[in-house]
């Protein structure tokens, strides 16, 4: 599917994959106390690859975070929860811009982590992010079955819960970090923030 998609509209739709919901309550009426940030590496870190080449989205953090409210260093191992929606788009045209769903453009290979439904599964991957050795480890290859600029976004998690512990709820904001990002490959990317989980980089034959 196409979605046709105003200039002027990209640096909002983008900007949303890293807005969480800070402060909000769950259907029990518990409330996200903590706000951590949870980085992502991409490698290889190029704009443009090969058509069956392979990139990896690599994530390894230590269980003890600084709560961004607060200041304070916080033990946030055993969540249950933790993870994050993985959005595909190939861009189809930049005037006007026009972006296309694409997980069916890629190939995947989940070294670590664990895969669950998708509500949307043409336009994304769900995954839970496991711990291993007192570490928050996710490493998953995309591989290009086409050509193009493509782009994808790592959705914040929002309301994560410790195992045996309903409160206090924490959400993580999935930044990139030591990335780039490529942006100039996207129009409508110069106002956007570089504190972000946008990926983008280009397929050629």
């Amino acid at each position: 599917m196409v979605i046709n998609i105003k200039l002027t509209t990209v640096a909002t739709l983008i900007c949303a994959a890293t807005v969480s919901c800070n402060g909000c309550k769950d259907i029990l009426g518990c409330e996200s106390s903590y706000k951590f940030q949870l980085d992502c590496r991409v490698s290889p870190n190029k704009d443009t690859i090969s058509r069956g080449d392979t990139v990896w989205i690599q994530i390894s953090s230590p269980v003890v975070f600084t709560d961004q409210i607060s200041g304070e260093q916080i033990d946030y191992s055993n969540a249950s929860n933790l993870g994050t929606d993985i959005g595909f788009q190939k861009l189809i045209s930049s005037a006007p811009v026009q972006v296309a769903n694409a997980v069916s453009d890629f190939n995947f290979v989940l070294r670590t982590g664990i895969e669950i439904n998708s509500s949307n599964p043409e336009g994304d991957k769900n995954y839970l992010i496991n711990e291993v050795s007192n570490k928050y480890v996710f490493n998953l290859g995309i591989i290009a079955k086409d050509t193009g600029t493509f782009r994808f976004f790592l959705s914040s998690s929002v309301n994560v819960e410790q195992s045996g512990k309903p409160c206090p709820k924490a959400d993580f904001d999935i930044i990139m970090v030591q990335t780039n990002q490529h942006y100039y490959l996207y129009p409508g990317m110069d106002s956007v923030s570089t504190a972000s989980s946008n990926y983008l980089f280009y397929v050629k034959q």
